[in-house]
């Protein structure tokens, strides 16, 4: 008998030079232009919580669409270069990444790598990228 294979649809999308994912369900809109309304909003901190994600890991803005990201009562806009797509992606497919990047405070976010047909991506937890 064999266990079934969990699959999860990710949101694939490019930012800092390669491809990352998040849970799907977590991302509840897209806006092309940074606006006003959401770049003074605090987090659970008070601290802002939107992260241009070519910047925070590469150090060079990016100049794609923003993502809203939701999971319980915590959010942040993340900006990204691109969406690619959404894929659905086996659970058991996807390679934890290794301790000594875990330890980073920058890539400490990163839980994953996975595949999506030729492309390989990380999986991103927006829940632990700090400012």
């Amino acid at each position: 008998m064999s266990t079934p294979v969990t699959v999860v649809p990710l949101l694939v999308f490019e930012a800092a030079d390669c491809l990352m994912a998040v849970v799907a369900c977590e991302v509840g809109h897209l806006e092309k232009r940074f606006r006003d309304p959401f770049s003074d909003v605090a987090g659970e901190n008070g601290s802002r919580n939107h992260f241009d994600l070519g910047e925070y890991f590469a150090g060079r803005e990016s100049d794609g669409p923003w993502l809203q990201w939701a999971r319980g009562s915590r959010r942040a806009w993340l900006r990204v270069r691109r969406v690619v797509d959404v894929v659905p992606v086996s659970i058991k497919g996807l390679t934890p990444m290794p301790a000594p990047l875990r330890a980073q405070a920058r890539t400490c976010a990163f839980l994953a790598a996975g595949v999506s047909g030729d492309d390989v991506f990380l999986l991103l937890d927006p829940a632990r990228l700090v400012h």
